[in-house]
């Protein structure tokens, strides 16, 4: 059977699709696993476990012109696919799969587009988008859930990351907690707003607690790009640290996550790429809904800033900002991740 996972989105999108694509994988042996997404996720894409090919494709970017949809459609249009199961609730890709002449087309419901999928579940109020992606399985047949995401850094990733951070003076054993002031390897379209980002001296003050309350070392690592929030983060910095910001590129990065202990970082792919290295995380998230964007499985906690909102019927909903957040909320969620 040949199936094609179309994702629409970027790196924490194709991320959170892993164990979806692990249980296709493993639910339908001798089969074919093709991933579409866009170009900037595909090298993330090619390193998950269950992946027999990577399509990338500029149109399944939210921040790529409508045009790049008919260059994606007429490289579907071209290929054989048993099913496309759809990673995603855009009335684009909807339309693009449709479109393609795929016969099955599954995906999660919601909005008039749905009726362009020949199988559909109901998506849940505030589950986690790899939750709901996996529930897509067994309208393939599919029993044979796996609900851990996985990614292999590849020898070239883990040789270098291993050299970093063995060359760093903090891995002498203490428990070593990797930090991510920036952005973490977030793509965004050139019209699109920074991510938010915590204060750069609350990452300081949750540095030197971390080295108080348990004795760690602290990693500083991101993107090229984050270099600017990192320095200003280490000016306060009394705890025993070291400065990998933009070294190592995204699976490198994997790579050295995987030979930390937990990672703290916003919402960036970061968490993603930890969960599937198999680190704890913690993630901070305010104006975006951590349940839903967070990393998938028990081990990861969410520290999520809210607003209050008298018609939910808890009294919050997310939608508030990082600066709600304080160190103090943030050490509690470590104490009950370590």
């Amino acid at each position: 059977m040949r199936v094609l996972v179309v994702v629409w989105g970027r790196r924490v999108e194709v991320l959170q699709a892993s164990p979806l694509v692990r249980s296709l994988a493993a639910g339908l042996p001798g089969s074919t696993i093709s991933v579409a997404c866009s170009p900037a996720a595909a090298p993330v894409a090619r390193a998950l476990e269950g992946v027999s090919e990577v399509l990338p494709l500029r149109g399944l970017d939210p921040g790529a012109p409508l045009l790049s949809g008919l260059a994606a459609w007429a490289r579907l249009r071209r290929r054989r696919f048993d099913a496309a199961v759809v990673c995603g609730t855009a009335a684009r890709v909807r339309w693009l799969v449709y479109l393609a002449g795929f016969a099955r087309r599954v995906g999660a419901g919601g909005g008039l587009t749905a009726v362009l999928l020949s199988d559909r579940l109901s998506a849940r109020a505030r589950e986690n988008r790899a939750a709901t992606w996996i529930r897509l399985a067994p309208l393939l047949g599919v029993t044979a859930e796996r609900h851990e995401p996985r990614l292999e850094p590849g020898t070239d990733a883990t040789r270098q990351a291993s050299a970093h951070f063995h060359s760093s003076g903090i891995a002498d054993g203490r428990l070593v907690v990797a930090l991510a002031p920036g952005t973490g390897h977030a793509e965004r379209g050139r019209t699109e707003p920074a991510p938010a980002a915590w204060d750069t001296e609350n990452w300081a003050h949750l540095a030197n607690q971390l080295a108080a309350r348990h004795g760690a070392g602290v990693i500083f690592v991101g993107a090229a790009e984050d270099e600017e929030a990192v320095i200003a983060a280490q000016l306060d910095v009394a705890a025993p640290h070291a400065d990998l910001t933009g070294q190592l590129d995204v699976l490198g990065t994997a790579a050295l996550l995987q030979l930390c202990d937990l990672v703290i970082s916003g919402d960036s792919p970061l968490l993603h790429l930890s969960a599937a290295v198999g680190t704890p995380t913690v993630g901070l998230f305010g104006p975006t809904d951590g349940s839903v964007r967070g990393p998938y499985g028990r081990e990861h906690r969410v520290v999520q800033a809210v607003v209050p909102w008298h018609g939910h019927r808890r009294g919050y909903h997310p939608g508030g900002s990082l600066e709600q957040i304080r160190v103090e909320d943030v050490l509690a969620g470590i104490e009950t991740a370590l």
